[in-house]
C-alpha cells in the first residue's frame, strides 16, 4: 500500500513537471508612444511587492527601439508582477528627475492611470495563460 501511494504522488509530481516544461511562458509586451531614435527603452519587472517597495526590480532589459511602438516578448511564469518602463533621452543610463522628483523622461508603469503611483498590487498585473500579453504607453510629465 505505501509504494501505491508514493508511486502516486511520483506520477502528479511527474506530470506537473512534464506540464510546466512544455509550457509557453512567453509574455508579449508592448510599449506605446516611444521615441524614435530617442534613447534606449529600460524595462524593469518586480516579483513581489517587497522588491517594487525598494525599487528593485527582478529583471532588468533595454531595448533600442526603431518604432514608435515596441514590441518584446520575455519568458515568465503565470504569477503577478509590475513592469515599469522609461526611456532615456539623455543616454546616462538612469532615470533623471527634475524639481519635485517629477520624471524628466518618458516613463511607463502597468495599470497606471495617472497621479502619483500606487503600492505593489495598484499597479501589478496578471501573467496567466490567459493573459500573455502587456501594453504599457510611455507618457512625459
Amino acid at each position: 500500500m505505501k509504494k501505491i501511494k508514493t508511486l502516486a504522488v511520483f506520477l502528479v509530481i511527474l506530470n506537473f513537471c512534464i506540464q510546466n516544461a512544455f509550457a509557453d511562458n512567453t509574455v508579449k509586451i508592448q510599449i506605446n508612444n516611444v521615441i524614435i531614435n530617442g534613447g534606449k527603452v529600460y524595462v524593469g519587472i518586480y516579483f513581489n511587492e517587497i522588491a517594487y517597495r525598494n525599487q528593485r526590480q527582478d529583471i532588468i532589459f533595454e531595448i533600442e527601439p526603431t518604432n514608435s511602438i515596441v514590441l518584446t516578448e520575455i519568458n515568465l511564469p503565470d504569477g503577478e508582477y509590475v513592469l515599469d518602463v522609461f526611456q532615456d533621452t539623455n543616454n546616462n543610463g538612469v532615470l533623471d528627475f527634475g524639481l519635485f522628483r517629477r520624471p524628466k523622461e518618458p516613463i511607463g508603469l502597468t495599470n497606471y492611470t495617472g497621479g502619483i503611483p500606487g503600492n505593489f498590487n495598484r499597479h501589478k498585473v496578471n501573467i496567466s495563460i490567459n493573459n500573455r500579453r502587456v501594453i504599457i504607453p510611455l507618457i512625459n510629465f
